[in-house]
């Protein structure tokens, strides 16, 4: 048995990444809880526990390496006992064991499991830090109850932006009973900071006794963190020809750098297009909004794309030589070289132009997470393609691998995406901060549901889908078998059907949070999740057939 942080392990065991981030939590002087790694029901247990005093409790969890991946959970855990004593531990080991086991089985995996055996950290205050806050490098997003953590990974929370010193604006502030919480939270945050350098959310309490925020899990971010509230009536909206399209969805939020590189990128493609017939007069159909919603004028768009009265014969003369510049493109590609901007513009150009002449061929095939946002680095494997991909994607994965060249510059500086393209290129970073701190307010109200009526929350993928409504009542209830196209409806969405999501064609809830697990499984797989009134949870049963409309904010029984 050897001892990494605060974790006691066996000396052959790897540790899933989940529990590695708490031992680097702990090496960066942060308080963890002691805990025990166990590879078999029957592990002594004996010697750790004496490490207590006895009045102290103990949880048990599920700690499989799968856990650590949104296909399966992103709750951290498939399993997880109640805080029980010193006395009761044997037992719900051998509990946790099966149940796990059990689980493992029901999703086909071939797994033996791993179990933590944890000090339970007695506690009120909990919740979940997310640093950074979207691309506002210093703001931290805070979830947190005061009956428990556990309620904040359930949905059921208040939440808190903050900046990370206590001149910034706060858009949010902690109540004025917990504001003695904002100096244990910055000071999480920066420690955070300096101990990762990629976006990360930490599952924290507030040890009373102690008197310190205790750390009980740190997992980096599969999904940036923004905007939560739609807009309010009293703000001025954006003019009803800008609209949030398949386009809006397909970039996701942008960093103001980003979106000034894309329209950049956009101009640089001009002379092109109009080689190839069409009018390119004005590169003028993106509007960009302070959170980072990019809205398009269709009409704009459509006159951008209008050919030009020999537009035809252009693109049957010149459509073969495009592609031969294409795929030589291709091959003189270099994965390790470093980042050259002409590079990048050539291939977004050659990309554009094909996926034109193939007539959107590979659109159907979702870019990778926060593909085109600088401040969030994709992994290599996420933009990789087989040989068997149409030209399209090819073409749309050396772009972005070129991309990550530049998000890689900016590792450790992601205030800087508050600059401009041409700031960035002369080194100019004087405004960055400044313009960080001007937008911070406006920023926590989401551009992309500014349509959606009182009472109506939208947390993941905002589009229209029809399915078949399967309402659970309980989640203490047999897992269900679910009917074709199935719209899940329930008053929340427990951690334990998390692997169903994939499944899934829409989510109705009573409550939830765009925090929460489960939502942030559905931004991935990008299933409308939304949160509606009592009204509305009223009229829905199984067996309907519904129209779900998570941008405007509708539901249409089609079908009782």
């Amino acid at each position: 048995m050897m001892k990494q942080g605060s974790i006691y392990v066996a000396s052959s065991t790897e540790l899933p990444a989940k529990y590695q981030r708490l031992v680097e939590a702990a090496q960066a002087g942060l308080r963890t809880p002691r805990s025990l790694l166990l590879t078999e029901p029957t592990a002594e247990v004996a010697a750790f526990l004496a490490g207590f005093p006895h009045s102290t409790q103990f949880i048990v969890r599920s700690a499989n390496k799968t856990e650590d991946g949104s296909g399966h959970s992103l709750a951290g855990h498939f399993w997880s006992s109640e805080a029980v004593s010193r006395e009761q531990v044997k037992a719900t080991i051998q509990t946790a064991w099966s149940e796990n086991q059990r689980l493992l089985t029901s999703l086909g995996l071939e797994q033996t499991p791993l179990l933590m055996l944890q000090e339970y950290i007695q506690h009120e205050l909990g919740g979940v830090l997310f640093m950074p806050w979207s691309f506002f490098s210093e703001y931290a997003y805070v979830e947190y109850s005061t009956i428990g953590v556990q309620q904040v990974v359930a949905g059921a929370a208040e939440v808190a932006l903050m900046g990370l010193e206590a001149q910034q604006p706060n858009p949010l502030a902690l109540p004025s009973e917990l504001s003695f919480l904002e100096i244990h939270l910055r000071k999480l945050a920066k420690q955070l900071v300096a101990a990762f350098d990629f976006p990360l959310d930490c599952e924290w309490a507030y040890s009373s006794t102690e008197q310190t925020i205790v750390v009980l899990q740190v997992r980096a971010q599969t999904h940036a963190i923004g905007s939560w509230l739609a807009l309010p009536e009293n703000l001025e909206h954006p003019a009803s020809n800008w609209q949030f399209t398949a386009l809006s969805e397909s970039l996701g939020k942008l960093s103001p750098l980003s979106f000034s590189l894309l329209k950049q990128l956009y101009q640089d493609a001009v002379p092109e297009l109009q080689r190839l017939g069409f009018k390119a007069a004005q590169m003028d159909f993106l509007a960009y909004q302070v959170d980072g919603t990019v809205l398009v004028d269709p009409k704009r768009e459509k006159l951008f794309y209008t050919a030009t009265l020999m537009g035809g014969f252009w693109r049957g003369f010149r459509g073969a030589e495009f592609k031969t510049k294409a795929e030589a493109l291709l091959v003189s590609f270099e994965v390790n070289s470093e980042f050259d901007y002409q590079q990048l513009s050539k291939l977004f150009t050659a990309w554009l132009i094909q996926t034109i002449l193939q007539a959107g061929e590979g659109r159907e095939l979702a870019p990778p997470i926060h593909a085109y946002e600088l401040s969030w680095l994709n992994s290599a494997e996420s933009l990789s393609l087989d040989n068997s991909a149409p030209l399209t994607l090819k073409l749309r994965s050396i772009f972005l691998l070129e991309l990550n060249k530049l998000k890689q510059q900016l590792i450790g500086k992601k205030s800087l995406v508050f600059c401009n393209w041409g700031e960035y290129q002369q080194q100019d970073f004087s405004q960055a901060l400044v313009r960080q701190y001007q937008a911070v307010n406006l920023a926590i109200y989401d551009y992309a549901l500014s349509h959606t009526p009182s009472g109506f929350q939208s947390l993941a993928s905002p589009r229209v889908t029809t399915g078949a409504v399967l309402k659970v009542v309980s989640s203490a209830t047999q897992m269900p078998s679910l009917p074709e196209q199935c719209i899940w409806v329930s008053a929340y969405f427990d951690n334990r059907w998390v692997q169903l999501i994939p499944k899934l064609k829409g989510i109705i809830v009573l409550q939830g949070s765009r925090l929460a697990h489960s939502a942030i499984v559905a931004r991935e797989y990008g299933i409308p999740y939304v949160v509606v009134s009592s009204a509305e949870f009223s009229k829905l049963s199984s067996g309907q057939i519904v129209e779900l409309d998570a941008y405007q904010g509708h539901i249409q029984i089609l079908k009782a």
